[in-house]
């Protein structure tokens, strides 16, 4: 039986594990049970033998190259927390920043910039802007969810539409390849380029963040979170279980030790510059490769790897050399680190999982036949757009979007006489869709991680804003359908986010004192 006959039945795993953690908050048992369903497909629907087959899709995707260093880079991010909740270096410098941010508004605003700025890796986006700016949004009451939605809206959006990025060589090639296949002598740099108005819905992503954290408009399921915050000094809900379980309070600093600002800022900055130079060194830029075709070339995931480890070293040479920590107590915060990612662990290990279960099973190819009979010229950036969502949101990955839709996607626009660009962004950004939101993707599940936040809080609270993103984006892939440039549709994109975004609001009072506020001097 081919992967394409399994039909509307290919769907069915990721669904099921999408609802049943959004209605259960069961995140480990639902992605096993989806994962299981889909095995017991594959396997003539023999329950037993389904269950076989899932425990071999858990340990294929494990021990994959990308994915084992990946699992490696968390837990050395764990140590490394854990040695820093043992310096006291978080709540230094979180007093240091404090005294420059005193408002909710600035905190927020400052965790949003940073995540743009940071716009080499979502990853590392996603892991030293959660890190660095938990403590300061904890301090004036902003909703955990919160922050996990602007780690996600600001890191892995800004990261695909850079021409600077470890996106660019992926994104970049696909373009080149389909070139190469129908025949178009044209720069696949270029048509990247061109492509990046059409991000429709990258874009919106990010602007909403700007226009709730400007406005102080949230509706739907994040109001309620920002209210609890603001009004009760929760940033957790009663219920919430957090993606990192040991916080800071739980790893108490030595009675001899006199935290400094330092003992935190040295093994961010550490992994900040060593992300730099592995990205650089590992993409060839020693050997005289522009700065675009390096990032391009790039090992992603040996160089956070090995920046992850050199952050260790650093804090641990601290904590030993200058804040004189016995051996003791140092390995007991890194084995405190190690049980604070044990969760993410394993929900990147099931998603991954089940993303490879919907595509043993055809999904996207399902997806893209029934797309394509009913494709004309005009609707075809739309269909493209809507057909990555579905398909993202069903796998978990962004890349894997890409790869399923640009054989096909492409080939077809070209022989429809369909512009390239809207189509090849249709892709680009539908694909980030899933990336963004789903409970099953890698850069949501980090999200929730380096936020601390509930899993299935944060996709609840983030879904809204993120629909509301993909319809205003659907309406502008079919404007650019019938010829409206991106750079009208744009405006009118951004105008139609701002007015609905106020409209569904509950419009919180801007800068309401925090808890933090109230008791400073």
């Amino acid at each position: 039986m081919t992967v394409e006959s399994y039909g509307l039945i290919s769907l069915f795993p990721a669904l099921l594990a999408i609802i049943l953690t959004l209605v259960t908050r069961q995140v480990l048992l639902s992605l096993f049970a989806g994962i299981w369903i889909g095995g017991t497909v594959l396997t003539g629907w023999n329950p037993a033998a389904g269950a076989t087959r899932s425990l071999q899709f858990v340990v294929d995707n494990v021990t994959e190259t990308f994915n084992v260093k990946l699992l490696l880079f968390t837990f050395l991010i764990g140590a490394m927390l854990g040695m820093i909740f043992l310096s006291g270096g978080m709540t230094a410098l979180a007093g240091q920043i404090t005294k420059r941010i005193r408002t909710r508004r600035q905190a927020a605003m400052g965790t949003s910039l940073l995540g743009m700025t940071i716009f080499v890796d979502s990853y590392a986006s996603t892991m030293i802007t959660g890190s660095v700016m938990r403590p300061i949004t904890d301090k004036f009451d902003i909703s955990r969810e919160k922050l996990a939605y602007i780690l996600d809206s600001t890191t892995s959006p800004t990261a695909s539409i850079s021409v600077v990025s470890t996106w660019l060589g992926f994104e970049v090639g696909l373009i080149a390849e389909q070139l190469n296949t129908i025949g178009i002598d044209r720069s696949a740099f270029v048509l990247f380029l061109e492509s990046i108005p059409y991000r429709f819905y990258s874009l919106l992503a990010i602007a909403m963040v700007f226009i709730v954290v400007l406005a102080d408009l949230d509706f739907g399921p994040m109001a309620k979170a920002e209210r609890r915050a603001r009004t009760e000094g929760k940033v957790l809900g009663d219920n919430a279980d957090p993606m990192v379980e040991t916080q800071e309070g739980d790893i108490m600093t030595p009675d001899h030790v006199n935290p400094r600002w330092w003992y935190f800022a040295a093994p961010i900055v550490t992994l900040v510059a060593m992300t730099g130079f592995a990205l650089y060194y590992t993409g060839g830029g020693f050997g005289g490769r522009s700065l675009t075709d390096t990032l391009s070339n790039a090992a992603t995931a040996d160089s956070i790897l090995w920046a992850s480890f050199s952050a260790c070293l650093v804090v641990l040479a601290i904590l030993i050399g200058h804040a004189r920590v016995a051996m003791d107590q140092v390995s007991d915060a890194i084995f405190e680190g190690f049980k604070m990612v044990m969760f993410p662990v394993a929900v990147l290990s099931l998603a991954w999982s089940i993303g490879a279960v919907s595509q043993a099973l055809g999904v996207g190819p399902y997806v893209v036949s029934v797309s394509e009979g009913i494709v004309t010229p005009t609707i075809l950036p739309a269909i493209i757009f809507l057909s990555a969502v579905l398909i993202s949101f069903s796998i978990g990955t962004s890349w894997g979007t890409m790869g399923i839709m640009f054989p096909v996607a492409i080939p077809l626009g070209h022989a429809i006489g369909a512009p390239l660009a809207p189509a090849i962004a249709a892709i680009l950004t539908g694909a980030l869709f899933g990336d963004h939101c789903s409970p099953i993707s890698d850069t949501t599940v980090m999200s929730s991680m380096f936020a601390a936040s509930d899993h299935v809080d944060h996709v609840n609270t983030q879904i809204p804003y993120a629909v509301l993103a993909g319809i205003v984006a659907t309406g502008l892939f079919l404007l650019a359908g019938y010829g409206v440039s991106a750079f009208v549709g744009l405006p009118i994109g951004l105008a139609a986010v701002a007015a609905v975004t106020y409209l569904l609001s509950d419009q919180l009072a801007v800068d309401v004192p925090s808890s933090y506020d109230a008791g400073a001097d």
